[in-house]
């Protein structure tokens, strides 16, 4: 039996990930969560993440849910949505060029929230839940799934036992469901 890839403790936001990923560019999605959006033309606030939307299939981010505020992001309605690629510049804000950086047209039911879903084998093992995921900012690239025993994304990756894995370990997906190869379940629990 082929031994499968090692789970790694969830690094701190600063700290980098061997993924040929510049540091500064790879960003936990709770890190993204409650940040504003700025425009660059006007200095409008658009609002501030509340969503973060993921193609799985393709590996990437896709778009940001935005809020008024972020407690807003517990009430039900629809987030305005802005696609990735629309983002300029990253730090204490989000910068885009203008509100016309905001989707219309952009449909979520396409993709997932990823958060939540169930980790499970091929052979059908539960290994958790996703709490969250890091991805390139630049690029909107995945590069690993953070996960804990327990679903419950609210608490954060500090709080619960949490470990990641490499998206090259996902097999196939679902609504609800992230099915990664056999052996995936090496852990190093922190």
């Amino acid at each position: 039996m082929a031994e499968g890839p090692r789970l790694t403790p969830t690094p701190t936001p600063n700290d980098a990930i061997t993924t040929g990923v510049p540091s500064d560019r790879l960003w936990l999605r709770s890190e993204l969560m409650g940040t504003q959006v700025i425009t660059r033309d006007t200095g409008r606030r658009l609002g501030v993440v509340g969503e973060v939307i993921v193609d799985i299939d393709r590996r990437e981010v896709v778009a940001v849910g935005l809020r008024d505020n972020p407690l807003t992001r517990f009430l039900p309605g629809l987030p305005r949505w802005m696609p990735l690629d629309r983002i300029r510049q990253v730090g204490d804000v989000i910068l885009v060029d203008s509100a016309d950086s905001l989707s219309e047209n952009f449909n979520p039911e396409r993709y997932s929230r990823v958060i939540n879903c169930q980790v499970i084998t091929e052979s059908g093992e539960q290994l958790g839940r996703v709490l969250g995921f890091a991805f390139d900012i630049e690029t909107g690239e995945l590069t690993t799934l953070v996960m804990g025993a327990l679903g419950v994304p609210l608490l954060g990756e500090g709080v619960l036992s949490t470990w990641e894995m490499p998206v090259e370990e996902i097999v196939s997906s679902g609504p609800d469901r992230i099915i990664v190869y056999e052996g995936a379940k090496t852990s190093s629990n922190s």
